[in-house]
C-alpha cells in the first residue's frame, strides 16, 4: 500500500472542486487496503476526490455519527463501502447528505449500509442508486468449483494422498487399474440451485468440458439450461446420476437441511459433494453418517458450524477435503471487487447506467 499512498498523495496536489466527492465506509478500516488496488485508485482518481489524512491515505469513515465526519458527509456525493461496512446510515445520516446520489458496495450487497427499512426507503425515496459486487464476488467461486469438479473427477485427491504414502509406485503394479473409473469424459455434474449467479457462471465453463450436466432449479425453464449446454433435472433425478452433486443454494430458512439423509442417499456410490455455498444447506450430521460408510466423498469450503469444532470428525475423513471458506474473492481476487465500484462510481458521474444495479 505504500507505494498507492504516494501515489495519492500526489493527486491531492490536483484536486479539483468539480470532481463529486466519494466517503468510504469499511470496518475495520484497514480493509480498503485489500479491496483498493492500484488500477482501482487510477480509475477511481480520474472522476472523483476524497478526504485523505496527512500520510496521503483515504479517510474511511467507520461512524457516520460522529462529529469529526459532519463536514466530510455533508459533501458526499457517493459512498464506497464493502464488508463490515452494515447497519451505518439511518435517516438522520440521510438527511445530513444532501447531495448522496449512489452507495457502492465491494461485497454482495449495498442495502446492508442501512440500518433499517426505513432508512432504506427514505433512499429509495431520494432516487440513490445501489450498486454491488455480488457477480464479481461469485467468479471465484465458480472457478473453484470448476477446478475441483475436474480433480475430483480424476480422483486428484486419493491419488495425490496414495503417492504421498506409498512414496512411489507401491502397490500401483497398473494405474490404469487402480484408478479405472476416473476422469472427465462420460461423467455428469449436477448444479443445485442452478439459476444462481454463481451456477449460471459455472455452467457456461463447464461448457468448456465433455461432462454432461444437470440443473436443478425451479426458477429456470428447460429452454434456459439449454442454452447453457446443460439439462434441467429434478433434484433426486440429479443425485442419482450426477458423479459430482455442487452445492449453490442461499442461506435461507426455506433451503438449511435441503440436503439430508434421504438426498444423500440418493448419490451414486463414489460420487462427491460439493459444496461452496453455505454450510446449513445440508444436514451435517446425515453428512457425516453417510461419510462414515465411504461411499460418497464432500469437498466442503463452507460448513456448520464455520469453523468446525476440532473434534468434529469430518477434519480427520480420508474421504473429505476441507478448505476455510476460501472459493470467494481471496486475496488479489478482492481488487476485482475495488475495480469494480471504482469503474460503476465513474458510469454514475458521466450519468451512464449502472452494470450492476441493486434493486431494493
Amino acid at each position: 500500500m505504500a507505494q498507492e499512498s504516494v501515489h495519492m498523495s500526489g493527486m491531492a496536489e490536483t484536486r479539483r472542486g468539480d470532481k463529486p466527492f466519494v466517503v468510504f465506509s469499511f470496518r475495520p478500516a484497514d480493509l480498503i487496503d485489500k479491496i483498493m488496488g492500484r488500477d482501482a485508485w487510477h480509475e477511481l482518481g480520474a472522476v472523483a476526490d476524497w478526504d485523505r489524512d496527512e500520510t496521503g491515505r483515504p479517510v474511511v469513515v467507520e461512524d457516520f455519527h460522529d462529529p469529526a465526519n459532519a463536514e466530510r458527509i455533508a459533501r458526499a456525493d457517493y459512498i464506497i463501502t464493502g464488508w463490515g461496512g452494515e447497519k451505518l446510515i439511518d435517516e438522520a445520516v440521510l438527511d445530513a447528505m444532501p447531495n448522496l446520489k449512489a452507495i457502492f458496495a465491494a461485497s454482495g450487497a449495498a442495502s446492508r449500509i442501512f440500518t433499517d427499512d426505513t432508512a432504506a426507503r427514505a433512499a429509495k425515496s431520494r432516487g440513490i442508486e445501489l450498486s454491488n459486487s455480488g457477480y464479481i464476488n461469485g467468479l471465484p467461486v465458480a472457478e473453484y468449483c470448476f477446478a475441483n469438479i475436474l480433480l475430483a473427477n480424476k480422483q486428484f485427491f486419493r491419488a495425490e494422498r496414495m503417492y504421498h504414502e506409498q512414496r512411489g509406485w507401491g502397490a500401483w503394479v497398473d494405474v490404469q487399474s487402480v484408478f479405472e473409473h476416473v476422469g472427465n469424459y462420460e461423467k455428469t455434474v449436477g448444479l443445485v440451485c442452478a439459476s444462481s449467479r454463481i451456477g449460471r457462471r459455472l455452467m457456461a465453463m463447464l461448457q468448456m468440458t465433455r461432462l454432461d450436466v444437470l440443473a436443478y432449479a425451479i426458477d429456470m425453464s428447460a429452454d434456459e439450461a439449454a442454452s447453457y449446454g446443460a439439462t434441467k433435472a429434478d433434484l433426486d433425478t440429479l443425485l442419482a446420476q450426477s458423479d459430482i452433486v455442487s452445492l449453490h443454494a442461499p442461506d435461507i430458512p426455506p433451503l438449511r437441511g435441503m440436503i439430508g439423509a434421504r438426498e444423500l442417499a440418493l448419490m451414486k456410490d463414489g460420487a462427491t459433494l460439493l459444496n461452496s455455498a453455505r454450510g446449513r444447506v445440508v444436514d451435517h450430521d446425515a453428512l457425516i453418517a453417510e461419510l462414515k460408510t465411504g461411499r460418497i466423498n464432500a469437498i466442503l469450503d463452507v460448513t456448520w458450524p464455520e469453523p468446525l469444532p476440532s473434534d468434529s470428525p469430518l477434519w480427520d475423513m480420508p474421504n473429505v477435503i476441507l478448505t476455510p471458506h476460501i472459493a470467494g474473492s481471496t486475496g488479489s481476487e478482492l481488487h476485482a471487487m475495488g475495480l469494480n465500484v471504482a469503474e460503476e462510481l465513474a458510469r454514475a458521474a458521466a450519468g451512464r447506467p449502472l452494470r450492476y444495479r441493486e434493486e431494493y
